[in-house]
C-alpha cells in the first residue's frame, strides 16, 4: 500500500481556519449591531416616545384659521382732543392693527383677556378708523367695524336774533321772552340754566324770566366736540 497523503489534512486545516475568520468576522458585526442599537438607534427610540407622551410631537400641519375680528368699542362721534383713546374685545395671543385714514399704525398684543387699548392722533376734519388682528401664524382677520370721527377744535359761533343787547323790555304779559338765535347745527344750548336743543339748521329758541330793572342772560353753546361758547344779553324790563 502506498502512504497516506498528507494534503487532505492541509486543505482541512486551512478550511477551519477560513471558517474561524468568518466567525470572528460575524461576531465583530454582530457586537457593532448592538452598539449601534444601544448607543444611536435606542436613545432615539426613547426620545420620540417621550415626545409622543408629553405632546411635543412635531406636525407638519399648519394654522390656517384667520382670528377672531375684534370688536371697537365705540368712540365718540367728534371731540376737540387731538388724541382720543381706544378700547375693544379680540383674540388672545394675536394683535390688533389699527388703521387710521386708511394707514395702518400702531400694532398692540391683545391681552390674555381678550381686551386690547389703542391711541389715535386725529387730523383736524373727518377721520375714519378701523381695526384688523394678526394671529401667532401670521393670519389677518376681517376688518372691524368701520367708524367716523370729526376732529373739532373750533368753538361754535352765537348769533341772537331776539331779543336785542340792550333791549328795553316792558308790561308784565312780556315778562318771559322768547330767546332765539342760530348757532351750529345739533348742539346744545343753554338760556341761564335751561337747556335747550339746536336743529339740523343750527336755530334755536328758549323762555326766559325777566326780573325788573336789568337782566343778564347768558347764552352758552357746546357743540358735539365738547368745545363751548358763550355770549351775555342785557335786557331792562318794567311793568
Amino acid at each position: 500500500m502506498s502512504a497516506n497523503k498528507p494534503i487532505p489534512s492541509r486543505l482541512a486545516k486551512k478550511q477551519q481556519s477560513k471558517l474561524a475568520k468568518q466567525t470572528v468576522l460575524i461576531i465583530l458585526l454582530i457586537l457593532g449591531l448592538i452598539i449601534l442599537f444601544l448607543f444611536f438607534i435606542l436613545p432615539n427610540i426613547v426620545k420620540v416616545a417621550f415626545n409622543v407622551l408629553d405632546g411635543d410631537v412635531i406636525t407638519t400641519s399648519s394654522d390656517t384659521i384667520p382670528p377672531q375680528t375684534p370688536i371697537l368699542n365705540a368712540p365718540v362721534e367728534a371731540t376737540y382732543s387731538g388724541t382720543i383713546k381706544l378700547s375693544g374685545f379680540g383674540e388672545a395671543k394675536s394683535e390688533v392693527v389699527l388703521v387710521l385714514n386708511g394707514e395702518e399704525l400702531e400694532k398692540k398684543a391683545i391681552a390674555d383677556d381678550g381686551t386690547f387699548e389703542l391711541e389715535a392722533t386725529l387730523t383736524e376734519g373727518d377721520n375714519t378708523i378701523t381695526t384688523y388682528a394678526i394671529d401667532e401664524a401670521k393670519n389677518e382677520s376681517l376688518s372691524s367695524k368701520k367708524y367716523n370721527i370729526a376732529l373739532d377744535t373750533e368753538a361754535p359761533k352765537i348769533e341772537i336774533e331776539s331779543p336785542e343787547n340792550n333791549a328795553q323790555i316792558t308790561l308784565r304779559k312780556n315778562q318771559i321772552t322768547e330767546v332765539k338765535g342760530t348757532t351750529e347745527p345739533n348742539s346744545k344750548v343753554y338760556i341761564g340754566n335751561r337747556l335747550s336743543f339746536v336743529d339740523s339748521e343750527g336755530k334755536f329758541s328758549g323762555t326766559y324770566s325777566l326780573n325788573e330793572g336789568e337782566n343778564k342772560i347768558l347764552v352758552k353753546v357746546i357743540d358735539k366736540a365738547e368745545n363751548t361758547s358763550e355770549l351775555e344779553l342785557t335786557v331792562n324790563f318794567a311793568y
